[in-house]
């Protein structure tokens, strides 16, 4: 039964086309909904938006002196620079410019899932994008993945096959070179793309590809040179070369303690609320945000096909490659944000939608070969990997805490059902089903509804591996033609299970203040324009809100640069007597705050915060002259802004 609808499936290629089309088609509405209702975040969409406007714009240049902090590769900002230059500054062009990448990109999807396997898993491709509404989330906004994976997708598409033309190859080359001077941290990413081309291509196809990396590379960043050094320092070890020294910040963003550290386990162990334990919440929310992927890794790694059931060579490099370079990935970001060095854990999830596609595309190029029938050593790691993933994902949903909500299970042990007594059904009667589950098992309520709910999230997983024996019989018959084992089997089921329940609380769970009823396109407009009325043109401003987004419609206001990373790089009351030094790096203390409030006309502060700005209203050196309305309704309180004016010259 199974090898025939197999068979019948291979050959109706029209049935997958029209299947991707329809995937295609509610990735679009999805990601243009939620373009229009997402908030945005000011240190990643509008932080890029509108530095890179600036940029563009040439009222600033990248990484230079007393500028905006530009702490990433040039592209990250000059590309949604330009497009905000070309086609009007606003948010609406920034989110129409990300629905069209990802778009691009998604297209993509489907060409390289295609050519590393046939129409069908093309369809494939495309489907695990659109049945996953947080990664729409991500590439519906203005953020550099969307550009970074259209760059890398569209580079694997050139670069995937046993026969590639120089030109094809150059093309590979050239945008995943793009992509790397969008977001530095796909440099391994190239690396190891150009020594597949030398591995599977030959010395020659190498050598091109590494010319045209560095060409491309060496170009882009001589417009920006010797200043880009601000940026590249961080990269360089401290004294590798003198030429670089100068242009080292004496400063970086600090996210955590400085003697932060994993070790020894027993300091922090059952400790929710320390650093380390957060770092641990931190990846359990990356495995959850990336399931798919993790398990296609693990499967391939487990049940990597012997040598002689690959289709050919080719098939075997080409996996090689998109295995390794998804673990080199991986590890590389999950030290620099689990080490706290880029960010404050929480940025890992984000950080695995850069180099995810490589992960999905072990799907076509490695489980047709998966080894069905393994070794019970290999079945045994295989359970423990896949139960250690699943639990992760789950577990950080916050299906652990006592204080989690559980709403949903004491309702659905309240259900109400025939009432049964003495062995007896009472027609008519109706009873909760707690009442019978308490009879059966002799567990109290507290049991059941408040401390079971906490062990969800083994619970779970345990129970489904429980069953799989059976829903391999069933799937695969009671000859089980393939002779595949239960623990590949439990990989592809899972697969298939992650994918089907994206939209589910599991691994989808929509907050308020993440996605408005409201349009947050007219919404920012329409505080555009109340701001437009107060604010006189060519007025300095000292800006304390949570988007930059408001200020691409304030086009002659002088800002005070730092600012636009708010309090990320504020250093406070330290550094007092080197404020120059820490103006020029992009970096701000409590000496410039007070100088850029006694040289600012305006203040734009949070509705929230006005009893800390009650004094400057009291002194009468500012008078409050605007209250507008919340520039995204779902977050009203903190985006409500109050329009100071000051009173006197300072």
């Amino acid at each position: 039964m199974v090898d025939r609808i197999i068979s019948w499936l291979k050959k109706a290629s029209w049935l997958a086309i029209l299947l991707a089309v329809a995937g295609f088609a509610l990735y679009a509405w999805q990601t243009w909904n939620l373009s229009h209702r997402l908030t945005t975040m000011i240190l990643d969409e509008s932080m890029y938006v509108y530095k890179g406007y600036l940029f563009a714009i040439g009222k600033y240049a990248p990484y230079e002196d007393y500028g905006p902090l530009t702490n990433h590769m040039p592209l990250a900002f000059m590309i949604p620079g330009w497009v905000q230059a070309w086609f009007g500054p606003g948010m609406g062009t920034a989110r129409m410019f990300a629905f069209i990448v990802g778009l691009v990109m998604l297209a993509g999807v489907w060409m390289a899932f295609y050519r590393v396997g046939n129409f069908w898993w093309g369809t494939v491709g495309v489907w695990l994008f659109a049945l996953n509404p947080a990664w729409q989330e991500v590439f519906a906004q203005g953020l550099t993945q969307g550009i970074v994976n259209m760059f890398i997708v569209w580079g694997l598409v050139f670069l995937i096959g046993k026969y590639r033309d120089t030109w094809q190859i150059i093309l590979a080359a050239v945008l995943v070179t793009l992509a790397v001077l969008t977001r530095v941290n796909t440099l391994p990413i190239l690396v190891l793309m150009l020594l597949y081309i030398f591995w599977e291509h030959g010395s020659r196809s190498g050598l091109i590809a590494t010319l045209t990396a560095l060409v491309v590379g060496v170009v882009v960043l001589a417009f920006y040179w010797p200043e880009v050094l601000k940026f590249l320092s961080g990269w360089v070890p401290e004294g590798m070369f003198s030429f670089v020294e100068p242009y080292r910040s004496p400063w970086s963003q600090q996210h955590v303690p400085a003697d932060f550290s994993y070790f020894p386990v027993s300091d922090w162990w059952g400790q929710p609320a320390s650093e380390q334990f957060h770092g641990i919440k931190a990846f359990y929310e990356a495995i959850k945000f990336s399931l798919i992927p993790w398990l296609t890794v693990a499967g391939a790694l487990v049940f990597w096909p012997r040598r002689w059931d690959w289709r050919s060579d080719y098939h075997f490099q080409l996996s090689l490659f998109l295995l390794v370079t998804w673990v080199v990935s991986a590890a590389m970001h999950i030290w620099v944000a689990g080490s706290g060095t880029s960010c404050h854990f929480y940025c890992m999830a984000g950080y695995f939608t850069f180099f995810n596609l490589l992960g999905l595309l072990l799907l076509p190029a490695v489980f047709p070969y998966l080894r069905t029938n393994p070794s019970i050593f290999r079945q045994v790691i295989g359970v423990v990997l896949l139960l250690a993933i699943i639990i992760g994902a789950i577990y950080s949903t916050g299906l652990v805490s006592p204080g989690m909500n559980v709403n949903w299970w004491e309702k659905a042990l309240l259900t109400p059902i025939p009432l049964i007594t003495g062995g007896k059904l009472h027609i008519g009667e109706t009873g909760p089903l707690l009442s019978l589950i308490e009879h059966i098992t002799h567990l109290d309520y507290h049991f059941l509804v408040e401390v079971l709910p906490t062990h969800f999230y083994w619970l779970l997983p345990l129970l489904v591996m429980a069953l799989i024996p059976l829903v391999r019989r069933i799937v695969l018959g009671p000859w089980n033609p393939y002779r595949m084992a239960v623990a590949p089997f439990a990989f592809i089921l899972m697969v298939l299970l992650g994918a089907a329940l994206g939209y589910t609380d599991i691994f989808y769970q929509k907050t308020a203040n993440l996605a408005c009823e409201d349009d947050v396109i007219l919404t920012h407009e329409a505080v555009a324009a109340e701001l437009q009325e107060i604010i006189e043109p060519g007025s300095s401003v000292y800006w304390e809100l949570t988007s930059n987004m408001l200020l691409l419609y304030l086009p002659d206001v002088e800002i005070f640069p730092p600012q636009l990373n708010t309090g990320f790089n504020y250093l406070g009351n330290s550094q007092l007597g080197k404020s120059d030094l820490v103006y020029k790096f992009g970096y701000w203390n409590a000496t410039l705050k007070q100088e850029w409030i006694k040289q600012a006309d305006y203040l734009l502060i949070p509705s929230q915060h006005a009893e800390t700005w009650q004094p400057m209203t009291d002194s009468g050196e500012f008078d409050i002259v605007g209250l507008t309305a919340p520039y995204e309704t779902c977050r009203a309180k903190d985006t409500q802004v109050m329009v100071l004016v000051r009173t006197e010259t300072p």
